[in-house]
């Protein structure tokens, strides 16, 4: 099943991942250019969810700014010398237990990060208007309908087709053309899956409608506070049963099949995943190296 991420409370998040989509692409000069440039992506998709006016904006920035200093000098070694022992793994061999651990540390950073940015979110949103609420709910509803897009109402067999292509997509811009070897891996996972997002929209709305109706407390800043920072540490706590389920059975597949393929790479796909690993690597520990100034916190959020 795909990650979530709902709105306002995933927007660091999200811009952070845009450094592995850079990285994608092999554009490894590209990646430093990207971080050096998040602040501006974060108000850039804020803005997809909430009509911000200019002092809010204003103010988005120059925290990112802040946050973004704290995450450059304290996390990105750390994520470094994690993808640095994920590429000793694709060169050496890995195993479940490996995989896991490597998953577990990933979690850990990305625990401290939620953490850190929970009180800058909640002074953002205090600030909002009603109008901008309303405009936040219907931009949430908007996402929702097309997440399930590409498979509602298709056939199984057919909604399995459209996740196999998806993921080839996907590998094909780490590690090349797939074997004929691993085309059976892909197609083994694929015939255990349920490609259907349905439950995982059923839990973004339970999720939504909470944070919607917390942001009608935004004047009770103490009950406020507290809401926002469970829904943003503690989402596992709004998963459906069934999709808890999913998600159980799924987790367990989604590895065997990531210990499958890289204990089966090719030579050249190896090279070119090493390569392209190595290359995230140096340009996180070039970011982490360069000496910057802190920047200045913008103080109270406007209308907070």
């Amino acid at each position: 099943m795909p990650a979530c991420s709902d709105g306002s409370m995933k927007l660091f998040q999200r811009c952070l991942l845009l450094l592995m989509a850079v990285s994608l692409l092999g554009a490894c000069s590209s990646v430093r250019l990207v971080y050096s440039n998040l602040d501006r992506a974060v108000v850039w998709r804020a803005t997809d969810y909430v009509d911000l006016d200019r002092a809010q904006r204003s103010w988005l920035r120059q925290e990112a700014r802040v946050y973004l200093h704290w995450h450059r000098y304290q996390q990105l070694p750390e994520w470094a010398s994690l993808i640095e022992d994920f590429e000793g793994g694709v060169q050496e061999g890995m195993d479940l237990e490996q995989l896991t651990a490597m998953e577990e540390r990933a979690q850990d950073l990305i625990a401290v990060m939620l953490q850190r940015m929970a009180p800058l979110l909640v002074d953002l949103m205090a600030g909002f208007s009603d109008s901008q609420i309303r405009g936040l709910q219907a931009a949430l509803e908007a996402s929702n309908e097309d997440l399930n897009a590409d498979y509602e109402g298709l056939p199984v067999e057919e909604q399995r087709a459209v996740w196999r292509q998806k993921t080839r997509d996907g590998l094909h811009r780490w590690i090349g053309r797939l074997s004929p070897e691993q085309e059976t891996l892909l197609a083994s996972v694929s015939a255990s899956i349920e490609p259907d997002n349905s439950e995982w929209v059923a839990f973004r709305r339970l999720w939504q409608a909470d944070l919607l109706d917390a942001l009608g407390q935004r004047e009770q800043m103490d009950v406020f506070e507290e809401r926002i920072v469970e829904l943003l540490l503690h989402r596992e706590r709004w998963h459906t049963p069934e999709y808890r389920e999913i998600i159980s059975r799924h987790q367990g597949i989604y590895r065997q099949f990531a210990v499958d393929l890289i204990n089966n790479l090719e030579p050249e796909q190896k090279r070119r995943l090493s390569g392209r690993l190595s290359g995230l690597v140096r340009d996180f520990e070039m970011l982490a190296s360069s000496s910057r100034p802190a920047p200045e916190s913008a103080g109270p959020a406007p209308g907070a």
